[in-house]
């Protein structure tokens, strides 16, 4: 029984160009949960078939990444200020060491 075994390998600059796809697409973010890791290697592997199998446009293996998984929702930071919390907290205390020095300089 012989089986036809892919031995097409990547290079450096293929597999850097499918890293760019994916951090384009937000799938290298500094979220490290087990959830990210998961879906970006399932991203990873998508993107490794289609160009192997001849896919390689950015533009075609970024549309087949919104076709399987979405698009991607960069999530936006609150637009509440930090200021609220320290008049209920108070000042962090790096902050308040800060202020003593500089109020004792003079």
């Amino acid at each position: 029984m012989s089986s036809n075994v892919d031995t097409t390998y990547l290079s450096g600059a293929d597999l850097d160009f499918l890293h760019g796809i994916l951090a384009e697409a937000g799938y290298s973010g500094a979220d490290d949960s087990a959830r990210q890791l998961r879906s970006s290697s399932v991203a990873a592997n998508l993107l490794i078939r289609l160009f192997q199998e001849g896919v390689t446009g950015r533009a075609e293996l970024c549309s087949q990444l919104e076709r399987h998984f979405g698009s991607f929702v960069r999530v936006r930071k609150s637009a509440t200020s930090p200021f609220q919390r320290y008049a209920i907290q108070g000042l962090p205390v790096k902050s308040r060491t800060w202020r003593v020095e500089l109020a004792t300089a003079h």
